[in-house]
Parts: C-alpha cells; structure tokens; sequence
C-alpha cells in the first residue's frame, strides 16, 4: 500500500470509531430513558404491614429495581456484535462509555494495568468493527 492508501482507510477507521462512540453513547441514553420509565412506585401506605416484616423482602426489592443486566441498543446489528464480546470485554466499554469512567479508575476497580484496559478497549473495538462489516470498511 501507498501513503495514499494508508492515509483514507486511517481516515476510515477514525470515521467508524467516532460512528461507534456516537452509537454507544445514544444507546446509552436510550438505556437509561428506558429503564427510568419502567421503574414502578407504589406508596408506603399501600404496602401490606405483613409484607414489610417478611425475610427477604429488601433483597427481593434490590433484585426487582435492578431489572435486567442486559443493554439495549438501538441497531440489532450492534446489539448482536456486543454478545459476542466476552464478558471482561463488555465490562469494559461499559464502563468506559456507559459510566463514562476513566481508564485508570477502571484499572484500579478491576485490579489491572491502565494499558491492559486500553488493549481490552481497542480488541473490543476491533472485533465490533469485524462483526459489523469487513474491518468497519462497508459502514463509512
């Protein structure tokens, strides 16, 4: 490859990774819009004196405003490459996009180096883009 060459599909690629921070913040916003809707109140009054004093009923309340710890996104195509990431992988770009964390606070909550967060974040990166058409080539 020439110079030429080099230089369009590096502009390629920062095209697509600012296309998928782009995504990954929207889809953010939507989680967070759709799961402050699904979040049910019932007033204190309404709740049975019984109920309250049962054992578990805190846990099962924890467990109930939780939901699912499945994110949703906006484009199936993407949602599906997600899946396919492992589990340490989601955490990270989790954590990075959706928590918008640092690298160094990530690091430090899972017990890691900052660089191996950085590596974790641009494999992750890589296998999306390889999920979602040749090496991120076909979304421009």
């Amino acid at each position: 490859m020439n110079h030429r060459q080099d230089s369009a599909r590096d502009e390629l690629r920062a095209r697509f990774t600012k296309w998928l921070d782009t995504l990954v913040y929207r889809a953010k916003l939507n989680y967070l819009y759709k799961t402050r809707k699904k979040v049910e109140t019932v007033p204190i009054e309404e709740v049975e004196e019984d109920c309250l004093s049962c054992p578990g009923f805190e846990d099962e309340c924890i467990r109930g405003l939780s939901g699912t710890d499945e994110i949703w996104f906006e484009e199936e195509e993407l949602g599906k490459a997600f899946k396919v990431l492992s589990p340490a992988r989601q955490q990270i770009l989790l954590m990075l996009f959706v928590e918008e964390k640092k690298p160094c606070e990530i690091a430090r909550e899972l017990n890691c180096s900052v660089q191996h967060v950085y590596n974790q974040r641009s494999l992750a990166l890589k296998k999306l883009r390889q999920a979602l058409g040749k090496g991120g080539e076909s979304l421009g």
